[in-house]
């Protein structure tokens, strides 16, 4: 027998909290939040070309090879220097009740225990061998497409916040494969930012000759999300994301187009290269300057796309946007936040806006400075006219904090997704933007319910770039 209470009930609910925002007596009116946004003509650029050096570029390329420069045996002692979970987390993912499904229900144990049955740790390495990845794919905390997210009631959880989406890989990502599921469906790999599990379909075996062919040659990177790579002997096809190495050749009598290098599987699921033939004005090359043209086309085509947490369907969170912008003129960072926080002179903010806000001006250097708050990094891009530092960030939303008795009671019996009451009586939201913005470091600072970004950073670091 079908029954209406549940709809009734959450009709009846609706009806309540429309009244609860409705009435004037229980609470207090504020004006609707507006953010400002900046466009990338606003940005201060350099007033000349800056020469990122060798040294830098070379280490960009050392880092990002390291899956295949260095040994198996060098890397498996050295694992746990690596971002990422150890196969000894699925222990724990299997006595955790508390992960939440697609469902908003908690993962079942008959459900994790078939994961953890799938993987044999004590074979632990069972496949050494060097591999790339031939599609954008997902790195994944545990080996299942299956999202782990925290109680949907609580702000700020819920959906896009997947916590087993580690980072995702770009297609051509070099790994080093350590271990086969039993159904090799997942493969346990270390990437030149993370370790944990991909889909064995997104990577194929790279063979010493295959190596050798794809690192001795020059590199360049695409300027944009959508450099399509295709080739007529073959129906497979990729778009390069910024932030992607493209090895590539010069086609003789040809000045305006070079032929790029991008990897594919053959049956046996050994990597082989396809060529495709892109133009140049498409791809950025060692000497890419560092100036206003160039940053401001890179900047465009990064603005107002969607926040990705985890990098999670093809999109950027914080940290990957910054690091493909940069890595687009092969400045190597981390791709976990915090870790990008130790690759510069790192400094600790004093406790006043005003103090932080000199601070920035004094020492910050626009497009190579970060600043820091809690799970949020930022990139510094010079003064608004009135003197507030910008910053060009990926950003899922701002917290909320306001005081409601009559909604607080509601929530306790009849829990909202994205708003909770928190241990001091206050209730805890966010306020969306969900994308790719430039903003003034006051963002939130004029609504009363809201903590200002300023409020909350404790840090910046600046990357170290001669400046010939």
């Amino acid at each position: 027998m079908i029954t209406y209470a549940p709809i009734c009930r959450n009709l009846i609910g609706l009806i309540i909290l429309s009244i609860c925002f409705s009435c004037k007596n229980e609470v207090v009116e504020t004006a609707p939040f507006k953010a400002t946004f900046f466009t990338p003509d606003e940005l201060t650029y350099p007033e000349n070309s800056i020469n990122i050096p060798d040294t830098v570029q070379r280490t960009f390329i050392d880092h990002y090879f390291l899956p295949w420069q260095a040994s198996a045996a060098v890397l498996l002692d050295s694992l746990a220097s690596f971002p990422g979970k150890e196969l000894s987390y699925l222990e724990t993912y299997l006595n955790d009740d508390a992960w939440y499904g697609e469902n908003k229900k908690p993962h079942k144990k008959g459900q994790r225990q078939e994961i953890v049955d799938n993987i044999n740790v004590n074979s632990f390495p069972n496949f050494q061998k060097k591999g790339i990845i031939i599609a954008h794919t997902n790195l994944r905390r545990i080996p299942s497409i299956k999202p782990g997210f925290d109680t949907y009631s609580k702000a700020g959880e819920g959906f896009p916040f997947d916590y087993f989406q580690e980072t995702n890989l770009w297609a051509n990502t070099p790994v080093q494969i350590m271990h086969l599921s039993e159904d090799k469906l997942w493969s346990y790999v270390v990437s030149p930012y993370y370790k944990g599990w991909v889909e064995t379909r997104d990577l194929a075996i790279a063979s010493d000759d295959f190596i050798s062919q794809w690192i001795n040659t020059t590199y360049c990177m695409p300027l944009s999300d959508s450099v399509n790579l295709s080739n007529d002997i073959s129906q497979y096809t990729i778009n390069a994301k910024m932030g992607t190495l493209l090895p590539y050749e010069t086609i003789t009598d040809v000045s305006d187009q070079v032929e790029v290098y991008y990897a594919a599987a053959d049956h046996n699921q050994n990597a082989k290269i396809l060529k495709a033939q892109v133009n140049t004005n498409l791809l950025a090359f060692k000497d890419l300057n560092f100036d206003e043209l160039q940053l401001k086309s890179l900047i465009t085509d990064l603005l107002g796309q969607p926040y990705g947490w985890g990098g999670n369907l093809e999109n950027r969170d914080c940290s990957s946007m910054i690091r493909d912008l940069l890595g687009t003129y092969r400045i190597w960072l981390p791709r976990d936040s915090k870790d990008q926080m130790t690759t510069g002179d790192y400094v600790e903010f004093p406790e006043t806006s005003e103090e932080k806000i000199k601070l920035i001006k004094d020492k910050g250097i626009p497009f190579f400075t970060i600043l820091r708050k809690p799970g949020h990094n930022m990139l510094y891009v010079g003064d608004t006219p009135n003197g507030d530092p910008m910053i060009l960030h990926a950003i899922w939303g701002l917290k909320t904090k306001y005081a409601d008795k009559q909604l607080a009671e509601y929530l306790k019996a009849y829990p909202i997704e994205g708003i909770h009451q928190n241990s001091d009586g206050t209730l805890h939201g966010r306020h969306i933007i969900g994308e790719v913005v430039i903003t003034s470091v006051h963002l939130g600072s004029d609504s009363p319910e809201m903590m200002s970004l300023l409020e909350e950073m404790y840090a910046m670091t600046t990357i170290p770039i001669v400046q010939d």
